[in-house]
């Protein structure tokens, strides 16, 4: 297969300098979350050291991200670092001795999480009357569920992505399941309204569909409120970077739920494959995690 190659001098808007920089983890910055990345910390260490803000918007814990970056930090600058994590639910800071702060929190109450638990239930067995097949529910994610499609394939690379979409479908439509990872997806969603969850968030990587109270696009207004409008920052001078903005099988990526309304001079681009396009807020890079540190380092050599 042929590598993607990553060329930032293709957009103007690669060489100007940001004020916040906000990107997805897995498959942005990382390939996975046992990397060991000392040019990557270095690199965004230099950024909070000249100002800038650096978020990071992940669906995965606080712990995942502090052990393999924020942890490797020490200084006052680290008040600069923020890591919106859980799918919306939480964001962290760091105080005056690099320790993280938890800012804010989405509590949600037994009755929600029985109702969490209903639906995505509700959707495995749906699935599994209709076709020969076996799938898993995680339970234990802060204020989600996910419904494992292929848990055979325990951790694909986001790089794998058209793979695995191939794959899924493959496996589903095999087993009985003729409407595939898009149907699983509405049915996740009609049985969400079915139980009475009228604001259930549904997303998906491909390999799980995940039900929920919050996503991606909370964390982005979070910053816009807590970091951007608090600092004075503009628009223009904020920078998201992810991998799945593109329509995913017939579903948005989960790096769009970052494309905010009425905020058109934020700058998106995607350092994924996006095998079915981008909507027109975000320019393609690829390149991946590579291409992600290219543009960083870039960043820091802008005055």
């Amino acid at each position: 297969m042929k590598k993607s190659v990553c060329d930032i001098e293709k957009y103007k808007e690669v060489d100007k300098k940001y004020k916040i920089i906000v990107f997805d983890w897995d498959g942005t910055a990382v390939h996975t979350r046992n990397d060991d990345i000392p040019e990557l910390i270095t690199a965004l260490e230099s950024l909070l050291e000249q100002g800038i803000f650096i978020a990071v918007v992940t669906g995965t814990n606080f712990e995942n991200i502090d052990k393999q970056f924020s942890s490797h930090i020490r200084g006052l600058y680290k008040k600069n670092l923020f890591i919106c994590t859980n799918r919306g639910s939480e964001v962290f800071g760091f105080d005056e001795k690099s320790q993280p702060v938890l800012l804010f929190r989405k509590n949600i109450d037994e009755k929600t999480n029985k109702l969490l638990d209903k639906i995505a239930e509700k959707t495995k067995n749906d699935i599994e009357s209709e076709a020969a097949i076996r799938l898993k529910i995680t339970y234990d994610r802060l204020n989600r569920r996910k419904l494992d499609l292929i848990p055979e394939w325990e951790n694909p690379l986001k790089s794998e992505i058209d793979k695995l979409i191939i794959e899924t479908e493959n496996k589903l439509t095999n087993a009985g399941f003729k409407e595939g990872i898009k149907g699983a997806f509405d049915l996740m969603e009609n049985n969400a309204r079915l139980l009475g969850m009228k604001d259930a968030r549904i997303t998906s990587d491909v390999k799980h569909i995940e039900v929920g109270v919050s996503d991606k696009s909370d964390s982005i207004k979070w910053i816009l409120k807590n970091i951007a409008s608090l600092n004075k920052i503009q628009d223009k001078e904020i920078l998201v970077i992810g991998d799945e903005f593109g329509p995913i099988s017939g579903f948005d990526g989960s790096d769009y739920k970052m494309v905010v309304k009425n905020h058109n001079d934020i700058v998106y681009f995607s350092v994924g494959k996006e095998p079915n396009g981008l909507p027109s807020r975000a320019k393609h890079l690829g390149g991946g995690p590579e291409c992600f540190l290219k543009i960083i380092i870039n960043q820091i050599k802008i005055v």
